[in-house]
């Protein structure tokens, strides 16, 4: 077949825009159909109705119809979970009246009488009540089963009618601007995709994206997760050849980035991408500066993807851009001990009394002392944070040793203890002397050696006193403030 005459004239690029439309809807379609998770559902639902960005998503009535179609769909599942439930207690009420019918009845039992008269009736009716049991037994499974199939068959034309949908709008979309077919997603090729995904070697889950790479030119979420497949193999000590894979990661990122569009408000995938891409690059490159204001936008509300552009901005010495997300996940507390910590900082270096003064009030614990030298703050500052998750440490030691000696430690306060002592390893080296104290402390544990905990948890207490928090990255910031809070439990 030729040309199509009627369809829309449009560039190359435009006809990609509207095949990842497309591609979006079938997406959310699939994950629908594999899934039908409650929680999926209300992401897809939610994503529709809150995340996509009118201005950008191409206007066109088939694509329209097809999400009016997914959201319809969304709420028949959600109300067929809750017919399904009531199905079931309804099928468990009746089979519970029915065991008591088999029961006899009390005045069989204390009417009097000879106690062979009262056997014979006794027998009779148990008989009569079990075989009516069984009767009314097979009558309630039917009529559940009945029930259920009913669903399942409306179901079923959901489903299936949601699948016309989407056949339609790309029947519509293509006959209206003539896209190559290529750029549409099947069914089996996203299944594809999804198992790839969830490949646990980031080797083989290179090999199998990448093999797929000529079926998702208008799928920019492909290239991410390349890209992110790529670079755990160039960062893997696994692998005599990975040093190659960093190039392919960075390329694999630049394709995300020309075949993008700004279809969501906010994209967790694009802002992952710029970050993840930024870590690959020389620290002067020309277009990390791009790439941090879009991962900036991109994250929202979404603050642990913020939190990380926030540390990379930093990283350059750049605090203009980021006093905004500091004070927005401090205002939602989140991580507000590092942000506390990094704002009061700002404000300190610019001579900044007045949101100092506000900060103060709002987060009186996790803001640095006013000082005209914020290293001498923050030494200080830190110097507390230190004393106290020691006292807090051996707080939490003190609560859980004597469990451990009488043998009536729980899994929850096992997996406490060796949560809090894993984060604080990550954090030093195991050779230094803190990491070789932890060292010791895990091993004591996993023995349920009891006697050596309580004074090697104040050998720690007295190590963390004497760190130098002057030099101690915000990572480690953060993990005082995450392990105090813990300790607290």
């Amino acid at each position: 077949m030729g040309e199509n005459q009627l369809a829309i004239p449009l560039p190359q690029a435009e006809k990609a825009k509207v095949a990842y439309a497309l591609n979006l809807c079938a997406v959310s379609i699939s994950q629908i159909i594999d899934s039908r998770d409650m929680i999926v559902l209300k992401q897809e639902r939610e994503a529709i109705l809150n995340n996509l960005n009118l201005q950008n998503f191409v206007k066109h009535p088939a694509l329209l119809d097809v999400l009016k179609r997914i959201l319809d769909t969304i709420t028949f599942l959600e109300i067929q979970a809750g017919d399904m439930s009531f199905i079931e207690k309804e099928y468990q009420h009746k089979l519970k009246n029915a065991i008591w019918s088999a029961i006899p009845s009390p005045g069989v039992l204390l009417g009097g009488g000879s106690p062979v008269a009262i056997a014979i009736a006794v027998a009779t009716q148990i008989g009569t009540g079990y075989m009516n049991y069984r009767k009314n037994k097979s009558q309630y499974l039917l009529d559940r089963e009945k029930s259920e199939w009913e669903l399942r068959r409306h179901e079923i034309e959901q489903l299936y009618g949601l699948r016309a949908q989407l056949f339609e709008t790309a029947w519509k979309l293509s006959a209206d601007y003539d896209f190559d077919d290529r750029y549409r997603l099947t069914e089996k090729q996203l299944s594809r995709y999804s198992e790839a995904l969830l490949e646990p070697d980031p080797l083989k889950r290179f090999e199998r994206l990448d093999v797929m790479a000529d079926k998702f030119a208008a799928f920019p979420p492909y290239w991410y997760y390349k890209g992110n497949a790529a670079m755990e193999v160039f960062r893997s000590d696994a692998y005599s050849f990975s040093a190659q894979f960093k190039r392919i990661a960075i390329e694999a990122y630049e394709t995300f980035h020309t075949a993008h569009f700004a279809f969501l408000r906010e994209d967790i995938i694009a802002a992952s991408c710029c970050l993840e891409h930024i870590s690959l690059l020389e620290p002067a490159d020309a277009i990390i500066p791009e790439l941090l204001e879009k991962a900036l936008r991109f994250a929202g509300e979404n603050y642990d993807v913020l939190q990380q552009a926030v540390l990379v901005y930093l990283q350059r010495r750049d605090t203009d851009s980021i006093i905004g997300p500091l004070r927005e996940m401090i205002a939602n507390d989140y991580n507000i001990g590092l942000n506390g910590d990094l704002l009061s900082r700002i404000y300190i270096n610019r001579n900044n009394r007045d949101d100092y003064a506000k900060l103060l009030a709002i987060a009186p614990e996790h803001t640095f002392e006013w000082s005209d030298n914020a290293e001498i703050a923050a030494e200080a500052f830190y110097s507390v944070k230190a004393d106290n998750l020691a006292k807090e440490f051996e707080k939490l030691a003190k609560r859980i040793v004597p469990k451990l000696k009488a043998k009536q430690l729980s899994e929850e306060d096992r997996q406490e203890f060796a949560a809090v002592v894993g984060a604080l390893k990550t954090f030093f080296e195991e050779s230094g002397p803190i990491g070789s104290i932890l060292t010791d402390i895990s091993t004591d544990f996993s023995l349920k050696r009891s006697e050596r905990l309580i004074a090697l948890s104040r050998q720690l207490g007295e190590s963390l006193r004497n760190v130098d928090f002057q030099t101690a990255s915000a990572e480690l910031a953060n993990v005082i403030h995450r392990i105090s809070i813990a300790c607290r439990g």
